[in-house]
């Protein structure tokens, strides 16, 4: 259950951040790493974006 959570929260997170980075308030390099912190975060073992 808590995986199924941390799962969402990580899909949540990766969705505000294509949000951020559409709307340019961020740059690819910060997506990219912001986006590692988040999977290492929650644990997510495969990235798919």
């Amino acid at each position: 259950m808590s995986m199924d959570i941390n799962n969402s929260a990580f899909v949540y997170s990766v969705n505000m951040l294509r949000l951020l980075l559409k709307m340019q308030l961020i740059t690819q390099e910060e997506y990219e790493r912001v986006l590692k912190i988040s999977a290492a975060h929650y644990g997510a073992e495969q990235i798919y974006v």
